[in-house]
């Protein structure tokens, strides 16, 4: 039994504790105490444990409901002795109201924390603002504002060097992307092992689930770039706006091993060069509008990746032609060089023009539109825009084709030489040792780079997909939320009234 009065005496010294503590730290240099846990059960004890902590030291948060709870984080760690933030049971110290985190300093770790049911005013759930934090095994769910319009984040990456390892995210509904990387200095980034659930569509542009921009504004021929990582992460039901899951626009990014199940969008190189695209699994599952990879760019790798059961499997898009107006109606786009720049824009292709780009060892099973488009969108919106520029030297090779239900595979656009396009010409691509069963090639140049025949009558897609890694939401996120599922206790990610009724 609690006796009153004696609760409060007894918080009262935990606080002065805390605070004589945090006296010692100024005079006693850090690297002289040992590593210790600073246990705390509200804001203000949190606040003057971080005042208290240095190196080496972990902060763990009780058990409990904590509301408002603004973690800004001023003090970090070193390589060898981050400084920790826990929970005390992962999992078990829910944050809501306006809670939360950002990290200010180098070298901070937080772990098991879980943002529920909160509401931001704008900014982001979670912000890196330095270099080398890591926030892993957390999670973040239904943390929505009233109107759709509200923007903020759940995840931003202004830094560099941090990580985001097996967390968890369900039900976004408002504008802006869930996870964004910054322009400027915001470099080598990564997001890892994390499953994205239940993400309701609504078709407003800029809700990716992640975006990343870079420090080159996704220039292709800047040898900058965000040099972001996704890696190992599980996109199931993530619709976000509908077109694209991840949008890169920035240059040396890798996006490995992720798997994608019956989510509206494709994988998407938007901008930039010396991107990877590899070992990617994304299945159709019948959804509507779930769609496979779209690649602009230079110098670009897309390879060993499967796309089953999607509305198209593989755009090779037409680049934008910007160094002169070819007629009057051509309207150029114009943009900022980087964030808070004062001088004027300037002018920018919508879409680049695809050189170099290396298609090889993918797979396409059973999609219903075409499994590869060379030119997609060749003179789209013409003559405002100037989609003019065809992909040239490509090398497409050992890619294999399989359609069960018949139909025209390979597809692409044929230039215009009518004029004002009568001088472009382009550099051919290569086709090589591709193959195509049961469907038709209705792109002449493609025509000696595939083998064509008819599916083998033992074949079955099952038997195409054996022995891919196809993640399941036991493989990814924090292992409390897996502990949960698996004991029936975390029926919040098949709640769906985080779905706006009149779409906004």
């Amino acid at each position: 039994m609690e006796i009153p009065g004696i609760a409060s005496k007894q918080m009262k010294a935990s606080h002065l504790h805390l605070f004589l503590l945090s006296l010692v730290m100024l005079i006693v240099p850090c690297k002289d105490l040992p590593a210790r846990d600073l246990e705390v059960c509200d804001a203000v004890e949190f606040q003057h444990a971080l005042d208290a902590a240095g190196a080496g030291d972990t902060v763990v948060l009780a058990q409990g409901n904590w509301k408002d709870l603004c973690m800004r984080i001023q003090r970090g760690g070193s390589e060898t002795a981050p400084l920790v933030i826990r929970a005390k049971t992962p999992g078990g110290t829910t944050l809501d109201a306006s809670s939360l985190l950002e990290i200010n300093a180098p070298h901070v770790v937080v772990e098991g924390l879980f943002f529920h049911g909160g509401s931001l005013k704008g900014g982001s759930v979670i912000r890196f603002n330095s270099h080398h934090g890591i926030v892993r095994e957390c999670a973040v769910v239904d943390y929505n504002p009233e109107a759709f319009d509200t923007k903020y984040y759940w995840v931003y990456f202004s830094g560099e060097d941090n990580l985001l390892d097996r967390c968890y995210f369900k039900g976004k509904n408002n504008y802006e992307p869930l996870i964004g990387n910054a322009r400027e200095n915001s470099r080598r980034n990564t997001v890892r092992n994390c499953y994205f659930k239940n993400i309701p569509y609504y078709p407003h542009n800029g809700r990716e689930i992640l975006r990343i921009w870079g420090p080159e504004n996704g220039a292709a021929s800047d040898e900058e770039g965000a040099f972001f990582t996704i890696s190992g992460n599980l996109f199931d039901h993530a619709d976000g706006e509908g077109e694209e899951i991840v949008s890169l626009k920035s240059n040396h990014n890798r996006v490995l091993g992720n798997t994608v199940l019956a989510t509206r969008g494709c994988l998407n190189i938007r901008s930039g060069g010396e991107n990877l695209m590899e070992g990617n699994i994304v299945l159709g599952q019948g959804a509507e509008k779930a769609n496979g990879l779209r690649i602009s760019g230079v110098r670009n790798t897309v390879r060993k990746n499967y796309v089953v059961g999607c509305g198209y499997g593989i755009k090779v898009s037409t680049g934008e032609f910007i160094d002169a107006a070819l007629t009057a109606e051509y309207k150029p786009f114009f943009k900022s060089r980087k964030d808070g720049d004062t001088n004027p824009p300037v002018k920018i292709a919508m879409y680049q023009q695809v050189k170099n780009l290396n298609l090889s060892d993918n797979v396409m099973v059973g999609n219903i539109g075409p499994d590869l488009e060379i030119g997609y969108w060749y003179k789209k919106s013409w003559p405002k825009m100037q989609m003019v520029l065809l992909p040239e030297e490509c090398l497409i090779a050992n890619n294999s084709m399989i359609r069960p239900r018949g139909g025209a595979s390979i597809i692409g656009a044929v230039q215009d030489k009518s004029a004002p396009l009568e001088g472009f010409s382009f550099k051919p691509n290569i086709f090589r040792d591709n193959t195509l069963l049961g469907g038709k090639n209705d792109y002449a140049p493609a025509e000696r780079g595939f083998k064509t025949g008819t599916i083998p009558s033992n074949w079955s897609e099952a038997q195409e997909l054996k022995g891919l890694k196809i993640l399941k939401p036991a493989d990814v996120g924090p292992g409390w939320v897996v502990a949960l599922r698996n004991a029936g206790k975390f029926p919040m990610e098949d709640d769906l009234s985080c779905e706006r009724p009149d779409g906004h």
